[in-house]
């Protein structure tokens, strides 16, 4: 069974709540999220969020482990809190 499919309640909720949070973060900075998706390496279950910035003809990535191989180290609404202000807080130091 991929690691994906064993986690899929976890990874659904992560979903929701950076769907719900980092839109809100990203048009403070003028961002548009394009895409939201997970993806899975013998390291781990990875989140990637491709962003439009203004201004920029190539979209930013940002792509972080969010689950590793051992299986979720924090609480789904946590890991989605950490994944969506880290990306705010990146796209600040752009």
């Amino acid at each position: 069974m991929k690691k994906t499919e064993q986690h899929r309640a976890y990874l659904d909720e992560v979903y929701a709540d950076v769907s719900d949070a980092l839109p809100q973060e990203l048009t403070e900075h003028g961002a548009t999220l394009r895409k939201f998706a997970f993806s899975e390496s013998e390291e781990g279950i990875w989140a990637e969020a491709i962003i439009e910035l203004p201004g920029r003809k190539e979209p930013w990535i940002r792509r972080r482990l969010i689950i590793p191989a051992e299986g979720p180290d924090k609480d789904a609404w946590f890991t989605a809190m950490l994944f969506s202000a880290g990306t705010a807080e990146d796209l600040g130091t752009r």
